[in-house]
């Protein structure tokens, strides 16, 4: 069976039993395939122990954002985080907080 099939059958049963593909990428992410989304999961990040692709997997976080996350270590809470690092804002810190856990 090809992806395309397999992929379609997979969201007419979500669609049969109710569920949504938006329950899913409340906790993660989505990847378009060929012309179906799918979702994906977000690990939890230790923010004070992550290591540089860790930190990447935060939706908004690339490698220079990374960075400068591990060279202000430790943080407290999400108020230490944002005033410690330029460029996690109110807006970011939206998107990434379901994910990050605080020693």
């Amino acid at each position: 069976m090809n992806l395309k099939k397999s992929l379609g059958l997979a969201l007419a049963a979500l669609a049969v039993v109710g569920g949504s593909l938006g329950a899913f990428a409340a906790s993660g992410s989505t990847t378009t395939i060929g012309k179906a989304t799918v979702a994906t999961k977000i690990a939890p990040v230790h923010i004070n122990t992550a290591t540089l692709a860790q930190l990447e997997t935060l939706p908004g976080i690339g490698p220079k954002l990374a960075q400068e996350i591990i060279k202000h270590r430790p943080y407290k809470s999400a108020r230490d985080l944002q005033s410690k690092v330029k460029g996690i804002g109110p807006t970011l810190w939206k998107k990434i907080a379901p994910y990050v856990l605080f020693n």
